[in-house]
């Protein structure tokens, strides 16, 4: 599928003839009030900030009068959120953006998207929200597909207050942006970096380990001849025995643990959930640079790019 941006027509278009109001989510519908919603009318950035509307059919009003070319609404909620005023709790959130992935599967180069570095954002999400269920317990879970990426927003009360640091440990638990103290243990954050770390070296080509400090071409290449063995000794916790490969050493494998870690934390925006103010895109909304329409994801396993094509897009190519 082809992403191009939408015309100020196509935008005129899908608003009055295809936004529906029953696209908006639940969890935004319950607090519309409390919420401060942000548009980008002409392509330039969200500078339209602190509106506020009472009812769904108020915003419907003006994304069907302005046409604008993005809207967001705030993970917060306000006692005043005209004013940005009076915080009352926040969604724990993780953007997960294609365009950023720290590795990507694709040709496509930074900052741009295609359907196979989607897929992949899509496929972190998925393993992001397992964490965030199985080891901490959330079940408000909701995805959202964003345009170029895709949006895990938690609405269980008992992170809705988290302060920043304590959203930045949850990054940090989900993303293994932290090396343990013991990689053995069989559960809890040991498995969950582990996993990470599978998931990450596995993705790497030799050209990317050779940005890992004092990492020889002739250890990049037995690495990489060895990828599998290299695998499976993460998995069971022996990492130790990795440090121990022919050219490698103690401090090495160190340099390359922390880059791998590095690169665990790259695959969502730490900055987003740390931020208990940020705008989000509204689901329901069209992403006007690539011509989608931002929506809840209903089925994280079945979701398909072609449920975010918007009417004139697919007319125009059909």
């Amino acid at each position: 599928m082809r992403m191009r941006e939408a015309t100020p027509e196509e935008r005129r278009r899908f608003y009055l003839e295809e936004w529906d109001k029953r696209e908006v989510p639940d969890f935004i519908l319950h607090t519309i009030s409390l919420r401060e919603f942000g548009f980008d009318l002409d392509g330039k950035g969200p500078n339209n900030r602190y509106n506020q509307f009472t009812t769904v059919e108020q915003l419907g009003d003006f994304l069907r009068s302005r046409a604008p070319y993005s809207a967001y609404a705030s993970v917060a909620l306000y006692e005043r959120p005209s004013a940005r005023e009076g915080w009352l709790k926040a969604e724990l959130v993780l953007d997960i953006d294609a365009k950023d992935l720290p590795l990507k599967p694709c040709g496509c180069p930074p900052g741009s998207v295609c359907e196979r570095c989607l897929e992949e954002a899509r496929q972190v999400a998925k393993q992001f929200a397992e964490v965030l269920a199985g080891d901490l317990g959330l079940r408000n879970i909701s995805f959202v597909y964003s345009g170029r990426g895709f949006h895990i927003r938690v609405n269980d009360e008992s992170v809705m207050t988290l302060e920043g640091n304590e959203r930045a440990q949850v990054v940090d638990y989900v993303t293994g942006g932290v090396i343990p103290s013991d990689f053995t243990l069989a559960l809890g954050y040991s498995q969950v970096f582990r996993e990470r770390l599978v998931r990450t070296f596995r993705a790497l080509g030799p050209e990317k380990l050779l940005e890992v400090k004092g990492l020889r071409k002739s250890v990049v290449q037995r690495l990489m001849q060895e990828k599998e063995r290299v695998i499976e000794m993460i998995r069971r916790g022996r990492l130790e025995e990795i440090s121990s490969l022919e050219g490698l050493g103690p401090k090495t494998f160190r340099s390359l643990l922390e880059f791998l870690t590095r690169l665990n934390a790259e695959f969502t925006d730490g900055k987003v959930t740390i931020d208990t103010k940020r705008i989000l895109r509204l689901p329901s909304s069209l992403h006007s640079g690539v011509s989608m329409k931002c929506l809840v994801v209903r089925d994280i396993d079945r979701f398909r790019l072609e449920e975010a094509v918007p009417k004139f897009l697919r007319e125009g190519e059909g």
